[in-house]
């Protein structure tokens, strides 16, 4: 039998339309799937607007390879609290919202869709977070140091937080570099001994525990509708187990006195690796608005997974605040929400000095000296088109390290920073005792641990003449980073590579140039070549590098070649210290 469906005046079906008790008995005998038929129906007669009907109806296999559909999952049917076969033609798409355009959904593929599956189970509830009516207007005892985090986070065992006053900071690139790096002096004068023989090192790092920016935590809980009375309000913060909040702390229950504002300031990241299947699933329980559930819900379906690949492996993926002005009928509970939000993890920052009999004498000009190390942090910034007006987000760690240099250059002598003693053991760290030659490679502010290093061979005579630098840069003129403190003259050690201006070489260029002092240096039983910065682009273009250096004075084939670098990174002769 074949089944005429006649014309009709334009118009959307409703989800009471496919309901119909009469209709759906009728389309099922003949074997109608009466929803995708609407559904059709609906497209055919141009419901959306010309921009959204130009999205290519994507392959639903799509996958970005990141593992994220590894994840256990049922039918939307089956999972409770979301609605199972669902119309899409019903949904409304927003208009106007920029963090949801931001998004760059594929409506059209939205809307065709006639059914959900596979979408994951809501996540297990490990956090709960409760106050009495009693603790309203009570507020938590400050730390003496505003910048202190609270006491419950914990580093690596057996270290913990330190704050440590700002001697200094200051500028290391000009008003025209494309990214701003920062000098930072820090006074480790009454840094306890933690471990009996530990201690700062040349090469070695510091951890520095940021806080996310305050701005951006009220921002949060103004869309969650969290009072101004019970941001800094006495809560107990329960846990089933795990380590958060204290970040590398025991696998544990928990149960603790702090207030919502601190949970959202030090705990969780608001911005980085924010977008999960959990935290969309999450979303999608507790959105009111019908469009905003069924998109979140889709987001996190069978059919949605090339998108949420694509969301997730964009260049700057979807932060919090993104998303939940993107749906803004969505406002889970915060205990709900930090369980599928990323902890907010320490950065690493190598030293730039050589930390040992490192004194200075304080700004008073009183006779004690002060222990001295130095660190360099080059900020990192991401668009954020979504706002209006759009504007440039600085990363969790540098912005709030930038902001404690403006307040310490502004002349605030009380700013310190929360750092722990880290990495001690990382490759630039490790202790050699011979006196061979030393090759250092680095670009940009990979180049502030070698700075240590140079202070340090200065020191043993033995090493003279045994040190050189080849350093990348932009341009010498805004973001050559250290010019002239060294301590020698720089160009008996240096030489600085710009890929902008002059003779516009990469580093690893200068590698291949100086392929003689390469081999000189890696043939020696006591060489060792250094290599530190980005990964992407540099340490890459070093490696191919030194490969062809190989190649040619070693006269190696290419595989010969690739293998005798690996046997120097075993033997510690070749270090790299990329990210």
């Amino acid at each position: 039998m074949v089944v005429l469906l006649q014309p009709t005046p334009p118009r959307s079906p409703s989800s009471s339309d496919l309901a119909s008790p009469e209709l759906q008995p009728k389309l099922t005998t003949l074997g109608i799937d009466f929803t995708r038929a609407f559904a059709d129906l609906a497209l055919a007669e141009d419901p959306l607007p010309v921009p959204l009907r130009s999205y290519a109806d994507e392959n639903d296999s799509e996958c970005c390879g990141g593992g994220c559909c590894q994840t256990g999952s049922t039918p939307i049917s089956s999972t409770p609290g979301t609605p199972g076969a669902t119309v899409f033609a019903s949904v409304v798409f927003p208009q106007g919202n920029l963090a949801f355009d931001s998004l760059g959904l594929p409506l059209l593929k939205i809307s065709r869709s006639a059914r959900l599956l596979g979408t994951v189970q809501l996540p297990e509830k490990t956090v709960s977070i409760s106050f009495s009516s009693s603790d309203f207007g009570k507020q938590v005892s400050a730390a003496n140091d505003p910048l202190a985090p609270p006491s419950y986070i914990k580093p690596h065992p057996p270290y913990d937080v330190h704050n440590v006053p700002i001697i200094d900071a200051r500028p290391l690139t000009g008003l025209d570099a494309i990214k701003r790096t920062y000098h930072f002096d820090l006074d480790v004068s009454n840094y306890p001994d933690e471990i009996s023989g530990v201690d700062f090192r040349v090469g070695g790092a510091v951890g520095v525990c940021p806080r996310n920016d305050l701005d951006l935590v009220s921002e949060i809980l103004d869309r969650l509708d969290i009072a101004q009375d019970k941001r800094n309000t006495p809560v107990t913060l329960s846990t089933t187990g795990g380590r958060w909040p204290t970040i590398w702390g025991e696998d544990e229950a928990r149960v603790l006195i702090t207030t919502v504002q601190d949970i959202l300031a030090w705990t969780v990241d608001l911005n980085n690796s924010v977008l999960s299947k959990k935290l969309i699933r999450v979303l999608a329980e507790y959105a009111t608005d019908y469009s905003d559930k069924m998109i979140l819900s889709w987001l996190c379906s069978k059919q949605g997974q090339s998108t949420f690949c694509n969301l997730r492996s964009a260049a700057y993926p979807p932060t919090l605040l993104q998303l939940l002005l993107a749906f803004p009928s969505s406002k889970p509970p915060l205990d709900y929400l930090v369980c599928v939000l990323p902890t907010l993890m320490p950065r690493f920052y190598s030293l730039s000095s050589d930390p040992v009999d490192n004194f200075t004498s304080p700004d008073d000009n009183s006779s004690s000296a002060l222990r001295r190390i130095e660190v360099a942090v080059t900020v990192h910034e991401a668009q954020e088109d979504w706002r209006d007006p759009p504007r440039v987000r600085a990363g969790n760690c540098t912005a709030f390290l930038e902001s404690l240099a403006r307040k310490r250059m502004s002349g605030d002598k009380t700013v310190t920073l929360p750092i722990f003693r880290g990495l001690q053991a990382n490759p630039l760290a490790k202790e050699f005792r011979a006196d061979g030659p030393m090759l250092l490679v680095g670009a940009g502010v990979g180049i502030a641990p070698f700075r240590g290093f140079v202070q340090r061979r200065l020191k043993n005579a033995n090493c003279k003449n045994k040190v050189w630098v080849l350093q990348g840069c932009r341009d010498s003129l805004v973001d050559e980073l250290y010019a002239g403190e060294w301590g020698v003259d720089d160009e008996d050690v240096r030489k600085v590579v710009q890929s902008r201006r002059g003779t516009k070489k990469y580093v690893q260029d200068e590698v291949i140039q100086q392929a003689d002092l390469v081999w000189s240096v890696i043939s020696h039983p006591d060489g060792r070549i250094f290599v530190c910065g980005s990964s992407k682009g540099m340490g890459e273009g070093v490696e191919a590098a030194l490969v062809k250096v190989a190649i040619e004075r070693g006269k190696m084939s290419e595989d010969e070649a690739v293998a005798f670098w690996k046997e120097k990174v075993r033997t510690w002769q070749y270090v790299t210290e990329t990210w």
